[in-house]
């Protein structure tokens, strides 16, 4: 969940170097930084095209070791994307998580989290309601 792309900064298993958009149920509400953008239509853009890209770790935690990715498996590839079933659920997760510091105020997590389970069921991951209740149970510390 970071804007720093490269070295061993952290656990960034994914990249974004072009915007990304997608309408979410996160309707009525505007939000705009350096790294996403939130329309009253509910469009979420993240500004992939922005420095060096957007990074951020999948489903959380993980952490590397020996430059193994330990932690919360990523799902198979879904094969009309071309990206694993879990990567733009986490993706918009994510950003929202990032800033969250910026958005709570006006968004809730209960939504957030919504979201993400509404993007897994999407994208065709079976265990959509398994992330979605450890997220549901955890997010809390990160939020």
């Amino acid at each position: 969940m970071s804007q720093d792309v490269g070295g061993d900064m952290g656990v960034y298993i994914y990249c974004i170097k072009e915007d990304y958009a997608r309408k979410t149920a996160i309707r009525g509400r505007e939000f705009s930084n350096e790294w996403f953008a939130l329309d009253k239509d509910g469009t979420v853009t993240i500004k992939g095209s922005n420095k060096n890209g957007y990074s951020w770790d999948g489903c959380s935690p993980k952490k590397k070791f020996l430059d193994i990715y330990v932690g919360t498996p990523e799902a198979v590839l879904n094969f009309t994307t071309g990206k694993t079933k879990t990567y733009y659920a986490s993706l918009i997760h994510d950003v929202f998580y990032q800033f969250s510091k910026d958005v709570k105020s006006f968004i809730s997590r209960k939504e957030v989290d919504k979201e993400f389970c509404n993007i897994l069921k999407a994208d065709g991951f079976r265990a959509a309601k398994i992330y979605y209740g450890v997220v549901r149970s955890l997010g809390w510390l990160f939020w």
